[in-house]
């Protein structure tokens, strides 16, 4: 019987002796498990993956489309269904057709989301997908997900670890932890695996373990398998994650809430007018189809599904920004953003170590090119006004011995990788190994080029220490030993006692030492990084003993120093202007000193005055006003509890946060943001399912790329709102008041029942298909941003008002003018000639229309060419709210929006004016009743449009003039 995960999950496995682990977990340090025993564990365990927080199908697909007003539109629709079917009242085609509207919309808005989905699950962490193991005595590789409790893991530079487990042995093995504890330094592990006694010890101290998600930054080693999948360090935080959930988003929630209130409403009204109108006839005419017909049409059914279609739309626009989107309403707290939470290292930085100076006696270097790009020319700063480029490294001997010393003590590679995002492929320079030296490997090729430097062996390596903070190489040119050494300044300038000077090597003077500490802390004063390094020559090695170390380090000669930064990625500072621009703060929030992150942070205006503020995190709760706390611009040596604290500070004064990370200890707080921003290339499976949103490229460019798409798509509900309630309240309104109160004819009659599909499948569907597919405005970015409120604040109601009046007023103007023979029937709207058999109303068609006033009939056409002209123009007035029309004509046209109301139009003058059209379609039951217009009603009825159209623009202009903004 073999021992399960299960019963081995609460074991302290640091604190248990190294045979009692091979017993305990039946496995052979040298041989591992058998092929037999592997596939018995696995199929107990199951894979050695982080669970997923699924949601499952109905929740993800099916849960945002199932609004209030949808529900009890679908109520409504299943009343007039079962009076159609036993009633044999009400129009079956209608309702069928109704719904299929609903249904297309449904499945438009599933599809995006497959779409969306899919996209996250193309970006499943970069990992690698094998591990090497040893199984029967054997190196092999098996797919990490297959790596079971007992496996012996094999680990070398650059591994990621596949697996908690406890070190067999190792050589020079360090971790970069990062992702786990939050530290930045790798963390040295223990030579021999040796117990640990301490009864409770925490993870950054297991110095004998190993843990899923960290990596091997140097040395090598193997390890025995401990725990795998939901049961490592990471996979129990992602479990305590799973059970906490995550909030409703507010803008669905309001659209929720107000949907479930105005159809409440309407249905409320229509029952009441129902009694009214059954008890004004005596209890004899209860039109229970005809006025709940009326009612729906109230109900605006396309705003949940268009607003979801929106949202659905923003996600995939975003992955082409490179912004993969998880949660599909965050898409809306992303556009609403007030302030953004970013780590400095990898999102507003390289997180790619760059050596920026160098200095040597007498001279200053600048090295151009950033990150691990070896791209790049090095430049001598004795003249500011007139530099000089270093072409030939043999000029400037003490350059180029620093250079050697730096590529010689060293144990990290240059990689080049290529990754896809998105069908781009982005070439990533990556170090195997510490940054720091990679930094250094990376300014050799700068000055060095591919030069080899065959003649030196090398003899020997003393190892990084975090108590001596050196690190030496040994190596042999010739009959020579060379003993490269590089570290921290004040470490190694007093073990030096000479220095290379441009004359040859000097004494290394009280004066010459001042010299250079003067420029080491000038350079430290502006955030850099300073590393010095110096060498030794020896006749011969000193033999083997305790004190080898100290004679190879020792009376040494001083070279120089570099400044190493992690420098601001490309375009960082235009984006964080730009959200200054977009009233949106930016934070930085970072492990790093107060001097380094206040120099970075002033390279890319994220502090650009005095009056910004840098603390360091364990000051928060020292801080207690608001106003004290927006001054802060910069949170330094932060951690992941400090983070969460700055979070429910900005939250407290009611603002929208968004907050980057990309480590397992960033979760928490990630899960709590109103924008959770994971990384993609170095994020973490944890940090990625307790996010709303993954950047593939981990830039923050990408994250303003991000917010300026959620800002346009939260114009873009707000509106599809403004129409939809417009076009719907205000129709529905007159629609009742001529058909139920006053029982003229209207669009619900019998005989006009095809133009009511007619205006639902036309008018009510495609102009709103513009505003969801619309482009964004250039000056979306312009605007202050907006809180949940927003959505239907009290100036876009009015102004929603105002419009509905207007449209109102227009639509029984032109109504009334016409059935009451104010404004004439013409002889040329029914009387064609040689054309009668191909038009609706002549003598020759006469049975496709009998039993229709003709009054009646032109009242409808031209009722329903005003609802063109002016629905029509509201689509150009509404898209930019905040614009006179010919202004957002000019700026933020799209042959989109012109080609589709084109179509519209084209299509009705077509039914109208094609002999035949109309004529062969209610031949075949599906009679649109229209009447023939001449010229003068169209103008007729485009004057009155200009009632509503002039009107309101004028009302914005007033409104433009007192500084109120839609």
């Amino acid at each position: 019987m073999t021992v399960t995960e299960t019963e081995i999950r609460e074991e302290k496995y640091y604190a248990l002796e190294l045979e009692d682990i091979y017993q305990k977990l039946q496995s052979d340090p040298k041989r591992g498990l058998t092929k037999e025993q592997a596939e018995r564990k696995l199929l107990e365990d199951g894979p050695n993956e982080i669970p997923k927080v699924s949601k499952g199908f109905i929740k993800i697909y099916l849960a945002p489309l199932f609004n209030w007003l949808i529900v009890i539109y679908l109520i409504g629709a299943l009343i007039l269904f079962l009076a159609s079917i036993f009633g044999e009242e009400g129009n079956l085609t209608f309702i069928i057709l109704t719904l299929g509207i609903v249904g297309i919309n449904c499945m438009i808005a599933i599809f995006q989301q497959f779409r969306a989905t899919k996209k996250l699950k193309a970006l499943r962490e970069l990992s690698a997908p094998t591990t090497t193991v040893i199984r029967e005595g054997q190196k092999i590789d098996i797919p990490t997900k297959n790596v079971v409790v007992g496996d012996v893991l094999v680990l070398s530079q650059g591994d990621k670890i596949p697996a908690d487990g406890r070190i067999i042995k190792s050589a020079n093995l360090e971790l970069n932890e990062a992702s786990l504890t939050g530290e930045s330094e790798p963390v040295k592990k223990q030579e021999v695996g040796t117990a640990l006694k301490e009864k409770e010890v925490s993870i950054g101290d297991r110095k004998n373990m190993i843990f899923y998600g960290t990596y091997i930054t140097t040395g090598n080693g193997t390890a025995i398998t401990t725990s795998t999948g939901p049961n490592t360090e990471i996979g129990k935080i992602s479990q305590g994650l799973e059970e906490a959930g995550t909030s409703e988003i507010p803008i669905r929630k309001k659209m929720n809430n107000f949907g479930k209130w105005l159809g409440l409403a309407v249905f409320a009204f229509w029952f009441i007018i129902l009694i009214i109108i059954w008890t004004a006839s005596d209890f004899q005419n209860l039109e229970i189809v005809k006025s709940l017909n009326s009612a729906m049409d109230i109900m605006p059914i396309n705003i949940p599904l268009l607003t979801t279609i929106v949202l659905l739309t923003g996600v995939l626009a975003m992955a082409r920004h490179g912004v993969i989107i998880r949660n599909l309403a965050s898409v809306d707290s992303l556009g609403r953003v007030s302030v953004v939470c970013s780590d400095k290292t990898g999102t507003l930085t390289k997180n790619q170590m760059s050596v920026e100076y160098v200095w040597v006696d007498g001279q200053t270097f600048r090295v151009s090119g950033r990150g691990y790009d070896p791209e790049g020319d090095i430049f001598l700063m004795e003249d500011p006004k007139n530099v000089v480029i270093v072409s030939h490294i043999n000029d400037y001997s003490q350059l180029k011995q620093l250079l050697i010393s730096g590529f010689l003590n060293n144990n990290s590679a240059l990689v080049k990788n290529e990754i896809t995002v998105d069908g781009r492929i982005i070439f990533n320079w990556n170090v195997i190994g510490s940054p720091t030296e990679g930094a250094l490997m990376v300014l050799y090729q700068k000055g060095m080029g591919d030069y080899i430097l065959e003649d030196y062996k090398h003899v020997r390596e003393y190892p990084f220490d975090s108590t001596v903070k050196r690190m030496s190489k040994v190596y042999r040119k010739d009959s020579i030993f060379y003993s490269f050494t590089k570290g921290a300044s004040e470490i190694l300038i007093p073990l030096c006692t000479k220095i290379l000077t441009r004359e040859g090597i000097k004494e290394f003077t009280v004066e010459y030492k001042n010299k250079v500490e003067h420029n080491v802390n000038r350079f430290a004063e502006q955030g850099y990084r300073i590393l010095s390094l110096c060498y030794k020559e020896m006749q011969q090695m000193p033999p083997n003993s305790e004190n080898e170390r100290e004679i190879c380090e020792s009376e040494m000669i001083y070279i120089g120093f570099v400044t190493i930064l992690d420098p601001p990625r490309e375009g960082v500072r235009d984006s964080v202007e730009q959200c200054h621009k977009a009233g949106v703060d930016v934070i930085m929030i970072t492990g790093d000193s107060p001097t380094t992150a206040k120099a970075i942070a002033k390279q890319i205006s994220i502090i650009s005055n005095d009056d910004d503020a840098v603390i360091e995190g364990n000051e928060i709760k020292n801080i207690k006003t608001f106003y004290d706390f927006n001054k802060i611009k910069v949170f330094a040596r932060v951690s992941p509890q400090h983070k969460q604290e700055i979070i429910e500070k900005y939250q407290e004064e009611g603002r929208v946060v968004a907050m980057t990370g990309d480590g397992v200890n960033d979760a928490l707080a990630l899960n709590m943001a109103d924008a959770g921003i994971a990384m993609g290339i170095q994020g973490t499976d944890v940090a990625k399912e307790a996010s709303d949103m993954v950047i593939s490229d981990d830039s923050f460019n990408s994250i303003v790329k991000g917010i300026h798409q959620g800002r346009g798509i939260f114009a873009k509900i707000r509106v599809v709102v403004f129409f939809y309630i417009c076009i719907n309240l205000f129709e529905g309104i007159v629609q009742f008041l001529l058909a139920v109160i006053f029982n003229l004819p209207y669009f619900l009659d019998p005989e006009f029942y095809w133009q009511w599909i007619f205006l639902s499948l036309t008018l009510h569907s495609l102009p709103g298909l513009v505003l969801t597919f619309d482009i964004i405005s250039k000056d979306v970015m312009d605007e202050r941003p907006r809180d949940s409120e927003e959505i239907l604040s009290k100036n876009t109601i009015l102004l929603m008002l105002c419009f509905g009046g207007l449209l109102a007023l227009s639509m029984i103007i032109t109504y009334f003018i016409v059935i009451t023979g104010f404004y004439p029937l013409f002889p040329e709207n029914h009387n064609f000639g040689s054309f009668n058999d191909g038009y609706l109303y002549s003598w020759e068609t006469k049975e496709l229309t009998s039993g229709v006033n003709l009054h009646s009939a032109k009242a409808l056409t031209m009722l329903m060419v005003t609802l063109f002209f002016c629905e029509s123009f509201l689509i150009f007035q509404i898209r930019r709210p905040n614009k006179n029309l010919i202004k957002s004509f000019k700026e933020d046209s799209s042959k989109t929006m012109y080609i589709v109301i084109g179509l519209l139009f084209g299509l009705f003058l077509a039914l109208m004016y094609v002999p035949g059209v109309q004529v062969f379609l209610a031949l075949g039951g599906i009679n649109f009743m229209f009447m023939y217009l001449t010229a003068l009603d169209w103008l007729v009825c485009f004057l009155i449009s200009l009632i509503c159209i002039v009107s309101f623009e004028i009302i914005k202009y007033i409104g433009r003039k007192k500084g109120l903004v839609f």
